[in-house]
């Protein structure tokens, strides 16, 4: 096998390039070229009004627009010691559930599955099955009615503002939405039994998994940071001190380490840490999964948002029947603008979230700091991919590559996100 270089890696969020050398026939070096330019997100919000920076860090992200909106919330109300009410949490977990369910179809469905049954793209898969195509739709369509529901619109949502919500929805649409949730749990149980059907690699990755954890909750809006192998757990105000950042001459995004390790977040880390938590649904569907836990192959990042989707669909239909029992307001509190430093988190779809910002007396922005899931799996999918291709070196140069190419499809990548 000679040198190789797979010029914008198909079927991923953005543009990356996988670039092979090989000496003397083995694998010299391999790594994920992230060519998107530099978008300056985190400089675009100095100067600027504290209730601006939801609204500007959301374009980082037309997928996971919420989760930008909701975790630089978050920060800014840790900065300014804001406290919301339980209504408001439940609908801001409502708004990330809806970029879980929207994204994960998206994934599993048109980015992934293609490689398993031996086609290109989802479009040869739409016309032999469009019954699954149909379910993908329709799950990733639910997604986008959720965040529209909740935040006002399905992208870039209007409605979460510091301290609550402006708007909410009509309890009627709120009841009629439970109802379609309930009814989406057999399609999101048959992606789990299609994605159990399938064969993948057997490969660990040695990388130390992160995720948000939590006593009372699935983790995706509150929680502690916590490390699989080391066991620690920290607070998200620590998590500067736990994650560390580097320019790397091959990417125009950073690499992230954890005390000199790199990394791997996202559904499959998520599983490992809180799989104890997933809901009676999601528990069932990580036995039909046939998944034993803790799993380190990162090709098993699709069967685990399989089973978030599942666990999604239940959890969301019982947090909108809390909401229609519960009363309250989720209408802003009211807070004082003044000086200070915060930190927020959630776990986007594809792993955590961090937003830090520090806001002068006047409330305008002084310090933006973004760290997206995407940047923090880089070091670790570099170092997977140097792992996993010499095991694979003696296969067509066709086949290896389709594998390779299979390896970073399963870290979900999102390169937008990491040149933020």
């Amino acid at each position: 096998m000679a040198d190789l270089t797979v010029e914008h890696v198909a079927r991923i969020e953005g543009h990356g390039n996988i670039s092979v050398s090989v000496e003397n026939g083995v694998v010299s070096s391999i790594r994920m070229d992230v060519v998107e330019p530099a978008r300056f997100f985190e400089s675009m919000v100095v100067g600027r009004r504290f209730d601006e920076a939801p609204l500007i860090t959301s374009r980082i992200c037309g997928i996971c627009s919420p989760n930008h909106a909701v975790t630089s919330i978050k920060a800014i109300e840790s900065a300014l010691g804001v406290e919301v009410s339980e209504r408001t949490k439940l609908l801001r977990k409502l708004l990330v559930y809806g970029s879980y369910l929207q994204n994960h179809a998206t994934h599993l469905y048109v980015f992934a599955a293609p490689d398993f049954v031996g086609l290109p793209s989802v479009f040869p898969l739409a016309a032999t099955h469009p019954d699954i195509v149909a379910r993908a739709l329709k799950i990733k369509k639910l997604g986008n009615e959720l965040c529209n529901l909740v935040g006002g619109r399905s992208v870039h949502p209007v409605t979460a503002v510091i301290g609550g919500f402006t708007a909410e929805p009509d309890p009627r649409k709120l009841e009629a939405f439970r109802e379609m949730l309930l009814d989406i749990a057999p399609d999101a149980v048959s992606t789990v039994e299609l994605f159990a059907s399938f064969e993948v690699p057997a490969f660990d990755t040695a990388g130390e998994m992160l995720a948000l954890s939590s006593t009372d909750d699935y983790a995706i809006y509150e929680g502690e940071i916590a490390a699989l192998d080391a066991g620690w757990r920290r607070p998200v105000s620590d998590y500067r001190e736990v994650i560390t950042e580097s320019i790397v001459g091959h990417s125009n995004a950073k690499h992230t380490m954890v005390a000199g390790m790199p990394i791997i977040v996202g559904a499959l880390p998520r599983l490992n840490i809180n799989a104890g938590s997933l809901s009676a649904a999601g528990r069932d569907a990580l036995a039909k999964a046939g998944l034993t836990m803790p799993s380190r192959n990162p090709f098993h990042t699709h069967l685990a948002q399989a089973v978030e989707l599942v666990d999604a669909a239940e959890r969301c239909a019982g947090y909108i029947g809390r909401l229609l029992e519960m009363g309250g307001s989720s209408a802003p509190v009211p807070f004082k603008i003044q000086a200070g430093e915060g930190a927020g988190a959630t776990e986007a779809p594809r792993g955590t979230l961090y937003h830090g910002y520090g806001i002068d007396d006047d409330g305008f922005i002084t310090r933006g700091d973004v760290i997206t899931p995407t940047a923090q799996n880089l070091a670790n999918l570099d170092a997977d991919m140097r792992a996993f291709a010499p095991t694979i070196a003696d296969r067509p140069r066709d086949e290896f590559i389709l594998l390779i190419e299979q390896l970073v499809r399963a870290y979900d990548p999102c390169m937008s996100c990491a040149v933020h």
